[in-house]
């Protein structure tokens, strides 16, 4: 099976195919990929709230610990803070559901709280939402691909405990406390045995998945929102990553979790099993930003 391409590659490739230059700009722990033909186009991360332009967005407290004078204050701040319950807390500069904690009322986001406080970490609150995940990618004035995320997850089979299910993962594919929480919540533990078909989730952070997968005939009110968002942000390339509490054509029914303005495609042939989407995607990037009709 041939190596998996990162991101960057896939760039790179069709770029050259395009008979444009690449340069790697070294920059700490990310690189940007500068790619030119006179004028240049860089890949760069974005994260936007979206509230001031009337988008319903994921409801983040953030919490700056050398903001507060004292336990005291803190303790004052959190009393006050409108948060339903139950609730993630993780470091301003966590990824992929790592260093998290589910807290299930005020008095344990106050214990934890006051951890981050004396180690003079800044920290977000987040709600944990159980709807159903999407990513919706446009690229310039066109949704091209739009997806289902799912957590990591086993099956039951009948016969094996949850323990034996997990061993064969990866502990990249395991969250210990989110597992946890799973356990306490339903009432399991890792010598229980699941139900044929009954799922486990293992991991908080979502995954891409192909339960839900188009490059075309998308739903229309769907296609409509996100090209409205792409706009209003001024973005011609935007992965929308959202919440649906209802059927995808109930754009009211969004939450936007995140935008990103290079979002990832390398996923696509493992995830998906769609080796051409990706660099269909790129090429058209590529194509309309430099003006190539050849």
């Amino acid at each position: 099976m041939p190596r998996t391409l990162s991101n960057i590659e896939i760039y790179v490739n069709v770029a050259k195919t395009l008979g444009l230059t690449t340069e790697r700009i070294e920059s700490g722990k990310r690189s940007p990929l500068l790619i030119s033909d006179g004028k240049k186009f860089t890949l760069i991360n974005t994260k936007s709230i979206l509230h001031r332009l009337g988008y319903e967005t994921i409801n983040t407290v953030f919490v700056k610990s050398g903001s507060f004078e004292s336990r005291e204050v803190l303790n004052d701040f959190l009393a006050t803070t409108e948060l339903q319950f139950p609730v993630l807390i993780k470091p301003n500069h966590g990824y992929d559901g790592k260093n998290i904690d589910i807290v299930e009322d005020r008095a344990q986001l106050t214990k934890i709280a006051h951890i981050h406080f004396e180690a003079k970490n800044d920290f977000l609150i987040q709600p944990i939402l159980t709807q159903d995940e999407y990513r919706i990618l446009v690229v310039n004035n066109r949704v091209e691909l739009v997806h289902s995320k799912a957590n990591q997850h086993i099956i039951g089979d009948g016969t094996s405990t949850i323990a034996e299910l997990l061993a064969p993962l990866g502990d990249n594919k395991k969250d210990i406390v989110f597992m946890e929480w799973q356990y306490k919540k339903l009432s399991l533990s890792p010598e229980s045995i699941l139900d044929v078909g009954q799922r486990f989730d293992c991991h908080l952070a979502k995954i891409p998945s192909c339960t839900y997968y188009k490059t075309d005939n998308f739903d229309p009110e769907m296609e409509r929102w996100a090209l409205a968002l792409a706009k209003d942000i001024s973005s011609p390339v935007v992965g929308i990553d959202i919440f649906a509490s209802g059927p995808l054509s109930d754009t009211a029914s969004y939450t936007i979790i995140e935008l990103n303005s290079n979002p990832a495609i390398y996923y696509l042939p493992t995830r998906c099993n769609d080796h051409v989407t990706g660099p269909r995607i790129v090429e058209r990037i590529l194509r309309d930003y430099f003006t190539i009709t050849s």
